[in-house]
């Protein structure tokens, strides 16, 4: 005689934005259109989640009244059900297996494959321009400022900087990369250099309001700002470091009036924080980003003020489309160059040279990185991270974890 006859029974499904991250002995199941999330450390649970996830089950699982009555699975699905993250119907009423379209990452093509020399050839014939978001040009490297921290800025977000080598982007250069650049569908360039007042060829960017698709954003710092007719029709960034210059910089605001600017600001610990505060405040500058800058002994400003707790990383709703992002791509980088006085190329400022400018086509740069990886798909696939739920809820790896020389900016996984 069959032992479930006169049991009743159900189907269970999660919905199918409910993103489920299972690692080892631990489930971590986070509703991407609310951002509520719960951990689950029971083994029957997980191993019920899993049975959803099996291709056979298409979504949905048969429950019937004795699983049910298990006070650790009741607890997990009446959880469940009030969060909206997921429901039970029964069968009798609902005889039809429910067909839940679960969240599971397919790419048709999946740059990994191009290790595989048929699918590089295929691939190479595909317009490849698209991928290139943004590019991020330095045209000079000489500065009359002395600045402390010059060189350690760039390293961490885009700045300017200076070196002793005093270069500058040739005229015949630039000219080449507009040129190219002029037929991508990118709409963002991102200028700066040592002082790029000092360049000499900033007429190349008197474009004609009606005949320029591209946005132009100059970044400078506000010691070095001025006046000029090429680089006013843009976006200026104004870069704001301590020690302040009151008047220097009571000028540069006043200067800057009726023009589109926005402003930055450098800070190296919470006092530094509210100096600059203080003062732009009393200048009526209420908007501005603010860069914290590790200078390898603030780490407890960072831990502090930077660093991740659980609680961080799932306060803020995150979609299913970012996750999946997260697991293929670096948003830090993805799509961005770095080109510098020397025409060397980058994908990121702190990685391997990819390609030379006038030496390279940016075409042929693009897919040097896409089958290289130095930036734009690394992704949190190393430890601790990759065992870890919320590996692929964390922002991407950004430049802050190789300065300071750790592979997770978090409190969740302490080194």
């Amino acid at each position: 005689m069959n032992k479930d006859f006169g049991l009743k029974k159900y189907w269970f499904y999660l919905e199918s934005h409910i993103y489920v991250s299972i690692k080892e002995n631990q489930m971590l199941l986070y509703d991407t259109h609310t951002n509520i999330n719960f951990f689950v450390k029971s083994l029957k649970v997980i191993h019920l989640i899993e049975s959803i996830y099996k291709d056979e089950n298409i979504g949905s699982i048969e429950l019937d009244q004795t699983e049910l009555n298990d006070p650790v699975v009741k607890n997990f699905i009446d959880k469940v059900i009030l969060a909206k993250m997921g429901s039970i119907l029964g069968k009798e009423t609902h005889p039809i297996k429910p067909v839940i379209l679960l969240p599971i990452l397919s790419l048709n093509f999946d740059m990994e494959k191009l290790k595989d020399k048929e699918n590089l050839y295929l691939f190479m014939a595909k317009d490849i321009s698209k991928y290139l978001l943004d590019v991020n040009l330095v045209l000079n490297n000489s500065c009359q400022q002395d600045c402390l921290q010059c060189l350690s800025y760039s390293k961490q977000f885009f700045c300017c900087s200076k070196n002793k080598f005093s270069e500058e982007l040739a005229e015949d250069t630039l000219e080449n990369l507009l040129r190219q650049i002029s037929y991508f569908p990118l709409r963002t360039i991102n200028i700066t250099g040592g002082n790029i007042y000092q360049y000499k060829h900033l007429s190349f960017f008197d474009l004609p309001s009606g005949e320029n698709t591209k946005i132009f954003n100059f970044y400078v710092n506000y010691l070095n700002y001025e006046s000029n007719s090429y680089i006013d029709k843009h976006t200026v960034h104004l870069i704001i470091n301590t020690p302040i210059n009151y008047n220097k910089l009571r000028n540069c605001i006043l200067l800057s009036k009726g023009k589109e600017v926005k402003f930055h600001v450098i800070i190296e610990d919470t006092e530094q924080y509210e100096d600059i505060n203080a003062v732009l405040t009393e200048f009526g500058i209420k908007d501005y980003k603010v860069h914290p800058f590790y200078n390898g002994h603030n780490i407890k400003f960072f831990e502090e003020n930077v660093y991740l707790s659980q609680e961080d990383i799932v306060t803020s709703v995150i979609s299913m489309r970012e996750i999946f992002r997260n697991q293929k791509l670096n948003a830090n980088n993805f799509g961005s160059l770095y080109i510098f006085p020397n025409g060397e190329i980058k994908a990121n400022i702190n990685e391997e040279t990819i390609g030379v400018l006038g030496e390279n086509e940016i075409l042929d740069v693009i897919n040097n990185e896409l089958s290289k990886n130095t930036a734009w798909r690394r992704v949190r696939s190393s430890e601790p991270c990759k065992d870890c739920v919320y590996q692929y809820l964390c922002p991407p790896p950004s430049n802050y974890e190789k300065v300071i020389n750790r592979p997770n900016l978090c409190n969740v996984f302490k080194q």
